[in-house]
């Protein structure tokens, strides 16, 4: 996303992946957060099911391995069981690394059982029971899911294994030796590649998710700023008038008394004309600071209204309130003391009118309504002298006379 000169680029936030399929370390915290109880509850449930299946098989070694058929009865349900149950009790309450790895160990000596029996019976129907522990990779490869960084360590692991095992059996068939060696290789190499491919398409689906989550927040981070900034005056960094309008209209629905005041800095032009543009910018940085400055609860909203005008709404605030309010405004501005030696009136130093418009609590009024009375009361202050504030007609005007002080005095 392109950003306007000014705004600051959003994070990438997006995870990344290596040829292991291992998340960075940020990313896998965040899916194991998001994933890691759904993970412990799914792993649980495949081992229990798999330990079903796992003692079925020794039906299959009571027929093909008689010889040895009481040692495979204990190794399956005395050994081998406990500790699957064991540790089906245990993926929900570990984290992520020591979980995998438990789970990684345990795989191995599931599979490192059988190719032991294998090894040992010298009963003639013996080397059919050498595809047990195919079946055993199948499962930790792709019902179990092993992370594919483990799954291949398991299906590396666990052919040596089976290598070592056919290599040194007493009594089997070298071309039958040759034969189980190269079918259980394929059952490896097919069950880790379709691991690949599984763990693959979790992380990358994974991802995408995390990519457009990202892509939505910085949009939303977006829209966010741009509302910002497009609720505020560049120039004097007060809210401007569109956040103004917006901020009135829910003010004056409300049943709480509402004071409004139009501001407008006296003898702005010949300020520029005299001082030049630039000076005529700082000078309303420095009269906007003071509205700022007063404007410091949630029941007072200081803006700009637009070219030297300003407006402050006060929320409860009745007619002694806002007169105190704005004969405050008036003496701050004055006391800056910001030199005006263009000013027609001799006073010398920049000024404020103030015109005050009321709505009492309870009292329905238009929002219009109310700006065009305080816009009347600004210009009856200005008629009167400027530096001082007037209250809307029909609440019983009070204007300023004109103070080098600033010190506003009731007509």
């Amino acid at each position: 996303m392109i950003l306007p000169a000014g705004l600051p680029a959003e994070p990438d936030r997006t995870g990344r992946l290596d040829w292991l399929l291992r998340f960075d370390s940020r990313t896998e915290a965040e899916y194991e957060a998001e994933h890691g109880r759904e993970r412990g509850a799914a792993l649980r449930q495949i081992i229990l099911i798999g330990l079903i299946f796992y003692n079925a098989y020794n039906f299959t070694g009571m027929m093909l391995m008689p010889d040895i058929a009481e040692l495979s009865v204990v190794a399956h349900l005395l050994v081998v069981t406990p500790a699957s149950a064991l540790l089906a009790w245990l993926v929900v309450h570990l984290g992520s690394n020591l979980r995998e790895m438990l789970i990684l160990s345990a795989m191995i000596a599931v599979v490192a059982a059988p190719l032991f029996l294998f090894w040992l019976t010298a009963a003639p129907l013996g080397a059919y029971t050498f595809h047990e522990s195919v079946l055993a990779i199948v499962y930790g490869n792709l019902l179990l899911a092993l992370r594919f960084r483990h799954a291949l360590v398991f299906t590396g692991v666990v052919f040596l294994l089976a290598v070592l095992a056919a290599a040194t059996k007493a009594g089997l068939d070298p071309e039958l030796r040759s034969a189980l060696l190269v079918q259980y290789g394929t059952g490896c190499t097919f069950s880790l590649y379709a691991n690949y491919r599984m763990e693959r398409q979790r992380c990358r689906e994974y991802l995408r998710v995390q990519a457009a989550q990202s892509a939505s927040e910085a949009a939303e981070a977006a829209r966010r700023r741009y509302q910002d900034l497009s609720g505020t005056d560049p120039l004097t960094g007060l809210p401007n008038r569109r956040l103004l309008d917006e901020r009135v209209e829910d003010w004056v629905s409300a049943d709480r008394a509402l004071a409004l005041m139009m501001i407008d800095v006296d003898h702005f032009k010949p300020f520029n004309d005299t001082l030049g543009h630039p000076e005529g910018d700082a000078c309303l940085r420095r009269v906007a600071a003071v509205f700022s400055g007063v404007a410091t609860g949630p029941d007072i909203l200081a803006a700009r209204f637009g070219g030297e005008e300003f407006t402050v709404v006060v929320r409860d605030a009745g007619a002694p309130e806002a007169v105190r309010f704005a004969a405050g405004l008036v003496r701050a501005v004055a006391a800056l003391g910001i030199a005006h030696p263009g000013r027609p009136d001799g006073l010398g130093v920049v000024t404020v009118s103030v015109g005050i418009a009321l709505k009492t609590a309870g009292a329905a009024r238009d929002r219009d309504a109310l700006f065009a009375e305080a816009d009347q009361a600004l210009y009856r202050a200005k008629r009167r002298g400027r530096n001082g504030h007037a209250r809307a007609e029909g609440d019983g005007a009070i204007a300023a006379i004109p103070s080098m002080g600033g010190i506003a005095r009731s007509a």
